[in-house]
C-alpha cells in the first residue's frame, strides 16, 4: 500500500539540504583507482535524485551525470534472472551477509564455490552467468532490455562504456579467480562468458535520474507504477529488496541501516540506489569513496533525507 508522501515542496527542500550537506563531503573521500578507468573521474561530483510511485521526479546537482553502474547493476541483474527463470539461481548461492569484503575469495573455496549472497562479486557473476543468451553479448542485450522495460526509456538509454569495461577486463584478475574457483565446484560452466558478462553488465551507464526512475518498481511490490507493468513477483520483489537490506552496503550495512534505515545498494562508481517502499527510490552519484568503498557523499545525503522525510523502515 501507498503511504502518504510530503508536498513536493517539502520533499525538494529536503533534496536541496541533503545535496548540500553530501557535496560538502566530498572532499573526504576518494575515487576507486584499482579500475584505471574510473580513477580519471572527477571527485567532487555530486548528484542525487529521487522518483515517486505516482510519479514525481526531484534532482538536484549532478544528477544528469552519466556514470557506470558497476555493482548497482547487481539488483536488477538478479531481477533479470528471476523474472526469466525463477529462483533456480540460488541453488548454489545463499542470502547470508559475508562477512567478508565484497570480493573476498576465502568464503567462496571454504563454501564449495557457492557465493554467500547475489550482491557480492561472486554471487553477481554467477548471478550474470544465468542471464538468458549463449554469449555474453546476448546476456547484456536481455540485461540491458531489462532495465529498458522497467525505465520506460528505450534499451538506448543504457548504453555500454567500452572503456571502461576494457579496463576492467585489463585488471578483473580476482573477479576471474572467482569464477575459476565456481567452475572447479560445478558452480558456473562457462569462466569467460560468466565474468565478460559480468564486466560489460557493470559499465552500462545511466544518470542518478534514470537509475532512480528505473528502480521505481522495486518501491512498489516489483510493478512499475507508473506504466502498470508488472517486472517481478510481489515475492520476489520482497527478497531483491530485503536483499539490499541485509547485504547491499557491504561493510557498512549495519551503519548504514542505523543511520538511514533504508534497503540499498552501492557501487565503487559512487552510486547508490535506495529503496522507500511504498513510497519512492532515491539515487545518489558521488564517486568519491569512503573506506569502506561507499560514496561518502551519498551516505551522508541519504541521512539527511531519510531524517527529515521520515523515511527509514525501522521507524
Amino acid at each position: 500500500m501507498t503511504r502518504t508522501l510530503p508536498a513536493a515542496a517539502e520533499i525538494q527542500a529536503a533534496l536541496d539540504e541533503a545535496w548540500r550537506i553530501g557535496r560538502d563531503r566530498c572532499g573526504d573521500g576518494r575515487v576507486a583507482d584499482y579500475i584505471p578507468e574510473l580513477a580519471r573521474v572527477d571527485p567532487s561530483l555530486f548528484g542525487i535524485a529521487i522518483h515517486t510511485v505516482d510519479g514525481q521526479c526531484f534532482s538536484a546537482g549532478d544528477a544528469d551525470y552519466r556514470f557506470t553502474l558497476q555493482s548497482a547493476s547487481k539488483v536488477f541483474s538478479l531481477s533479470a534472472v528471476v523474472a526469466d527463470s525463477g529462483e533456480t539461481v540460488f541453488e548454489h548461492m545463499s542470502v547470508e551477509p559475508s562477512g567478508d569484503a565484497f570480493f573476498s575469495i576465502v568464503k567462496l573455496e571454504e563454501e564449495k564455490g557457492q557465493p554467500r549472497n547475489p550482491y557480492i562479486n561472486a554471487g553477481a557473476i554467477l548471478t550474470s552467468s544465468h542471464l538468458p543468451g549463449e554469449t555474453a553479448d546476448q546476456k547484456i542485450r536481455h540485461f540491458r532490455t531489462f532495465l529498458a522495460s522497467a525505465s520506460g526509456m528505450d534499451r538506448d538509454a543504457f548504453p555500454v562504456s567500452e572503456a571502461v569495461y576494457r579496463s576492467e577486463a585489463d585488471t578483473g584478475h580476482r573477479n576471474r579467480a572467482l569464477a575459476e574457483i565456481m567452475r572447479h565446484h560445478k558452480v558456473i560452466p562457462d569462466v569467460e562468458v560468466a565474468v565478460e558478462t559480468y564486466f560489460r553488465q557493470c559499465a552500462v551507464t545511466c544518470t542518478a535520474e534514470s537509475l532512480a526512475r528505473t528502480s521505481l518498481y522495486l518501491a512498489n511490490g516489483g510493478k512499475d507504477p507508473l506504466t502498470g507493468k508488472r517486472l517481478i513477483t510481489p515475492a520476489t520483489n520482497h527478497g531483491v529488496v530485503a536483499l539490499m537490506a541485509t547485504s547491499g552496503m557491504y561493510d557498512e550495512v549495519g551503519s548504514h541501516a542505523i543511520e538511514v534505515g533504508l534497503p540499498s545498494k552501492s557501487s565503487v562508481s559512487g552510486a547508490v540506489l535506495a529503496v522507500a517502499p511504498g513510497r519512492l527510490t532515491i539515487a545518489g552519484f558521488g564517486p568519491a569513496l569512503g573506506p569502506m568503498g561507499n560514496s561518502i557523499g551519498a551516505m551522508k545525503a541519504l541521512g539527511a533525507l531519510a531524517e527529515r522525510l521520515e523515511l527509514s523502515v525501522y521507524r
